[in-house]
């Protein structure tokens, strides 16, 4: 069964496999002080959805919506991150997407952006998964209307 939790700062261990599956998991001993706090910030942050996808006691995927105000209008704009293991089932993306989108209409948002970072590769997300979710190519970003 497929639980999307909020993710905790212990899960960064867990998660090194789904943001880096080419390299091998650190010791927690070995991760230096700014990493292990930037990932307490980020699960301790309110301003911040981060969520975990977990099914059969693994973490499959994560995503993090950050909220930031609008000049153009009233109310916030949402900006997703998400990454997901290679090897994932498709509908773990998906599930994924759905949240962040609720989350994110839960806020009264427009629209849930990915601004997209140059090439797309293994460990990042793949563009049949925006397409399945909803989202449209507009230019160097990624867009889902929430109306």
């Amino acid at each position: 069964m497929l639980t999307i939790r909020r993710g905790k700062r212990t899960d960064v261990v867990n998660l090194q496999s789904v943001l880096c599956p080419e390299s091998t998991p650190d010791a927690p001993a070995a991760r230096s002080k700014a990493e292990v706090r930037h990932w307490r910030r980020l699960a301790q942050d309110p301003a911040l959805d981060f969520y975990v996808a977990a099914r059969d006691d693994a973490l499959w995927g994560m995503l993090l919506v950050s909220y930031i105000r609008a000049l153009r209008f009233k109310g916030w704009q949402a900006i997703l991150e998400l990454a997901v293991m290679p090897t994932a089932p498709l509908d773990i993306g998906l599930a994924l997407l759905d949240f962040a989108k609720e989350r994110a209409r839960k806020r009264g948002c427009p629209a849930l952006v990915w601004p997209t970072t140059g090439e797309l590769s293994s460990g990042q997300m793949f563009p049949a998964l925006l397409i399945d979710g909803g989202f449209q190519r507009v230019g160097d970003i990624w867009s889902c209307p929430l109306g």
